[in-house]
């Protein structure tokens, strides 16, 4: 019984040990801030695009401007992500898990959308 807590222990110091490290492969950061940057002008885009080109959404514009803000805001934290290696690896993967989802339910809601 000893030894398979020790083993539990030793296993979950391992687990931590990852969680808080710093170190993040370049080829990882460059695919995920990849990914991240086409889901994000992805959806943004083809929202522009629809509202733009079919006039019963022209009053969805409000909207239209506040998406692009958000992008803006996306891209930033992108950014941030990409440029700087201080941050541990559980905040990095919940950044980038709440950016994919955020950008899920933005074109759940925005495609739901009723024409004017």
């Amino acid at each position: 019984m000893a030894k398979l807590i020790e083993k539990i222990k030793t296993s979950a110091d391992t687990v931590v040990k990852k969680m808080l490290s710093t170190e993040y492969p370049r080829w990882k950061n460059i695919l995920s801030t990849a990914f991240l940057v086409l889901a994000c002008l992805g959806m943004v885009g083809a929202f522009s695009y629809t509202v733009l080109n079919y006039h019963q959404l022209n009053c969805y514009s409000g909207l239209l401007i506040a998406s692009i803000i958000w992008c803006l805001g996306e891209l930033a934290l992108i950014a941030y992500l990409y440029f700087w290696s201080n941050i541990p690896r559980f905040a990095r993967d919940a950044i980038g898990f709440n950016i994919g989802f955020a950008n899920i339910w933005f074109g759940l809601f925005v495609f739901g959308l009723e024409a004017c």
